[in-house]
């Protein structure tokens, strides 16, 4: 039973306030108040427009990804084990179609998995993050095989130049398009998303919040932290690299942040060395591996040129041999990969627990 007591105010003190707000928007969006206009974004942060007409029935308080009240409901359900959760299997993992590997990041095992889903008719359309610019991705739903290569690599991909800096972010929210998939006729939706977004989507499906329920096939990013770009990140950023961003061609981030410049030469960037580009509300997070999703993918762990895929499930397991049979993907050895996602699954918990302890002591 839902405690009546909690409400937006409850979230805006325990976890926007402190500043451990994934701005994941979920609260925004799906609110059972929100069609009344009770809540809006205000720089870049949930907030009341209308306080007056909260129901104050605690939704947007229990699906924030920073709120713990479902937390064990979820491992639960997920038979989570610490620290990576379930699974099945660790594989390594690439597209075998030209058109997607000329532009994916990694293997490109998402974008080829995602074009079997869309083939065989068991999606009809894909919620996905589409790159705008090394430092800008806008979330879109892809109902073809067109759009899904519009989408192929938008995370920390290629682009031609740096747009004007203001407030830019690898971090795309997904919500509000996910909200506008009745508009498309869209029942059976895949959704690749990171551990913020796809938590909050299985919360809502705990409670049955349309219109979670087309959420039908998760897709996991391995996620250590986004990251935000303005006029101090700029200059941090291009005096790691000594050069201009114009000059970035593509960035990865796997055990290291990488980046490769048009003129060939790849420099490597420590994660903890990161700190004016990471998003703040970021370093709260303890799920790196994406333990709800039906599958969890990252290139951590892989030979080049190939997405390491976790299988958390038997439906996932049988769709990724159906995938390689109709030679739609196919894979190569994964040694090694368990023990570095492992690895940094440990690193970014250890960090996420010891800011959100001292987040918790700032407001108690």
């Amino acid at each position: 039973m839902i405690d009546e007591r909690l409400s937006f105010r409850t979230l805006r003190k325990e976890v926007i306030e402190p500043g451990i707000c994934a701005a994941c928007y979920g609260c925004v969006s799906f609110c059972t108040a929100n069609d009344l206009n009770v809540l809006t974004i205000e720089k870049d942060k949930p907030a009341y427009c209308d306080e007056q007409n909260c129901l104050e029935d605690g939704i947007c308080y229990l699906i924030c990804p920073r709120t713990p009240d479902l937390d064990k409901a979820l491992k639960t359900k997920f038979r989570y084990e610490d620290p990576i959760g379930f699974y099945l299997s660790v594989r390594s993992l690439r597209t075998t179609n030209k058109e997607i590997a000329d532009v994916c990041c990694d293997g490109g095992a998402v974008t080829g998995l995602l074009e079997f889903l869309l083939d065989t008719k068991r999606i009809d359309g894909a919620l996905l993050s589409k790159k705008e610019t090394v430092w800008n991705n806008e979330p879109m739903i892809a109902m073809d095989f067109g759009d899904l290569l519009k989408c192929a690599g938008s995370s920390l991909a290629q682009s031609k130049s740096v747009r004007d800096l203001g407030h830019l972010t690898t971090y795309a929210s997904v919500f509000r398009a996910l909200k506008k998939s009745s508009e498309l006729d869209v029942t059976k939706l895949a959704v690749v998303g990171t551990p913020c977004q796809i938590s909050t989507i299985r919360k809502m499906q705990l409670l049955h919040i349309v219109p979670s329920h087309i959420a039908t096939f998760t897709i996991g990013l391995f996620c250590f932290e986004n990251f935000l770009m303005n006029e101090k990140g700029a200059k941090f950023l291009t005096r790691k690299i000594g050069a201009s961003l114009d000059q970035i061609e593509k960035i990865n981030l796997k055990e290291d942040f990488s980046v490769k410049l048009k003129n060939g030469k790849v420099e490597h960037i420590d994660l903890d060395a990161l700190g004016p580009i990471v998003r703040p509300s970021c370093i709260a997070c303890t799920d790196f591996s994406n333990y709800s999703a039906d599958i969890s993918v990252g290139g951590v762990g892989s030979p080049e040129g190939y997405t390491t895929v976790l299988a958390r499930s038997q439906a996932a397991q049988r769709l990724i041999n159906l995938a390689i049979r109709q030679g739609y993907l196919e894979e190569a050895q994964s040694e090694g990969a368990l023990k570095k996602i492992w690895a940094m699954a440990e690193r970014k918990k250890l960090r996420g627990e010891q800011v959100f302890a001292k987040k918790k002591r700032q407001i108690s």
